[in-house]
């Protein structure tokens, strides 16, 4: 099935972020480029922040 697209790109209040509804966001947002979608940008910060998402760059443990 094909899902249409977020028409919401706006990042929303931090109050209201919550890191599940980050990762909803990051779903949601899939095909938006970060430096382009503030929704998507915010979400990710806040996943970074809360240990939840390592970025490709960062170093981490694992393979």
């Amino acid at each position: 099935m094909h899902e249409l697209p977020p028409v919401a790109h706006s990042a929303v209040p931090d109050s209201t972020l919550t890191p599940s509804r980050a990762h909803r966001i990051m779903q949601d947002h899939r095909g938006c480029p970060v430096s382009v979608c503030p929704a998507k940008a915010q979400a990710k910060r806040l996943l970074i922040e809360a240990g939840k998402l390592v970025p490709a760059d960062a170093p981490h443990m694992g393979s």
